[in-house]
């Protein structure tokens, strides 16, 4: 939501001079979607800074937000104001600047092109998270699925592991614990997260704030994890052995909750056994976690109520998914799920703010559009004609964050390859595109945000 209010400042001569306040949310790929407060004077904006009366950023931001809504987003040398055509060699940074008229139209032709002719399943879609708001990130699918273009299925360069491996354990990775619940818990466990670099405000906040204790496992001793009262710094990518190993404690020492196994767990009689061998030594041993540090941690959670924080690191890995699903179990095992002060998050989807993603996506529009490729085969597709003719990029900047770089980059110098990129700035993917569309910041547009880590935050 937004509103407006006045703040009277002194001005010259007595008299007062009237900003206007308007209230909004930072979009960004973050777990705190702070509130924010923009001061506009004259219908220019002094002033970007946090909503002092919203819960979670409490007046402030961020180091890296407050520093670029208040730099370079303001700044018109910095950003593209314009479309561009390109006027040279791909990759040769010449560009003329074009009207929206004739940059759209070109776009139309060219696509009407590839669709009428290689087919619209050679139109590539790429798209991510420089805005989380649901309307930037979601609305565009629906003229891609119009087209019947190819999606390059965004999280597979991201979380996409960790989302596979809860659907298949719970069913779903989207609906996570409410927060709130955490003046419940008697135990906080966050694996594979660094709020601290990446909840702000959470590690600020909520987490001093919790009454129960905190265990946080990383292979790195973050800031969260040196506040933690139980770090486990695993050896990376041993974070199963070391699931497996708690998971032996709390079965060991009548942690378990039987009763939720029988009535609702599919597989445990087969998983029973295999935790007999996974002592606490032999935790030790495989992951460099001390014996006595891995049965703390088990009693703790074990015995809750208690919460657990399923981060993204540890599922960027060749067997990330089995990573996940190995700690996300212990929910289960431990019966730490159903009650208050339980259950487990690794993001909270917009829908249990009652937001249809699905609806701003257009899955309900007509249309069949092919199965979607991975960004870990995007260079592959990109380079082959007969798989790739056009490409649109918004919210991402493939060129710099993709993987097998040199690859991707040949690849986009394909002069037969139709390449539109929308962006608030000229980036490495800009610079190898045909048409660049410049795009409003969230501060120049509306939408609608919810932070992944909040499943419902009331203002005070």
């Amino acid at each position: 939501m937004t509103g407006v209010f006045a703040l009277l400042l002194p001005a010259v001569g007595g008299s007062t001079v009237t900003d206007e306040i308007i209230l909004t949310t930072c979009p960004r790929d973050c777990y705190d979607a702070c509130g924010i407060e923009v001061s506009r004077r004259g219908g220019v904006i002094r002033r970007v800074r946090g909503d002092r009366h919203h819960p979670v950023s409490r007046g402030r931001l961020c180091r890296k937000c407050a520093v670029a809504y208040n730099g370079v987003l303001l700044d018109p040398w910095a950003r593209l104001l314009t479309p561009l055509r390109r006027d040279g060699p791909k990759g040769g940074g010449r560009f003329r600047a074009v009207s929206w008229d004739e940059a759209l139209a070109e776009i139309a032709q060219r696509l009407a092109e590839v669709a009428g002719g290689p087919g619209a399943h050679t139109i590539l879609a790429a798209h991510y998270t420089g805005t989380f708001a649901l309307l930037g990130y979601h609305f565009p699918n629906r003229l891609i699925r119009r087209l019947g273009a190819r999606e390059v299925d965004p999280d597979t360069i991201c979380n996409k592991a960790g989302h596979v491996a809860l659907e298949y354990l719970y069913g779903t990775s989207l609906d996570g614990f409410d927060p709130r619940s955490a003046a419940d818990a008697a135990c906080i466990m966050i694996w594979g997260a660094n709020p601290s670099a990446s909840a702000p405000h959470q590690h600020e906040h909520w987490l001093p704030e919790a009454p129960g204790r905190v265990i946080v496992v990383d292979s790195v001793r973050t800031a969260t994890a040196g506040r933690a009262d139980l770090h486990l710094q695993p050896f990376p990518g041993s974070d199963a052995a070391l699931a497996f190993a708690i998971a032996h404690v709390i079965a060991r020492d009548g942690l378990l909750d039987h009763g939720l196994l029988a009535e609702h767990a599919i597989g445990w009689l087969e998983l029973e056994p295999l935790l007999e061998s996974c002592t606490p030594g032999w935790g030790q041993r495989v992951t460099g976690v001390p014996a006595g540090a891995i049965e703390q941690a088990a009693h703790w959670y074990g015995a809750g109520p208690s919460l657990l924080w399923i981060g993204q690191g540890f599922q960027r890995q060749p067997r990330g998914g089995n990573a996940v699903r190995a700690v996300a179990q212990l929910a289960a095992l431990s019966g730490n799920v159903g009650k208050p002060g339980t259950g487990f998050l690794y993001l909270n989807g917009a829908g249990n703010r009652m937001l249809d993603e699905d609806y701003v996506a257009g899955a309900h529009l007509p249309g069949s559009p092919p199965d979607p490729i991975s960004h870990m085969d995007l260079a592959a597709c990109l380079e082959d004609p007969q798989r790739a003719r056009a490409l649109l990029c918004w919210n991402i900047n493939i060129a710099a964050s993709n993987p097998e770089q040199a690859r991707l980059r040949r690849a986009l110098m394909r002069t037969d390859l139709f390449t539109v990129a929308i962006d608030l700035f000229a980036t490495d993917t800009t610079d190898l595109a045909d048409v660049v569309l410049p795009a409003a910041s969230f501060l120049e547009s509306d939408d609608l945000v919810a932070s992944y880590f909040i499943s419902a935050c009331p203002r005070r």
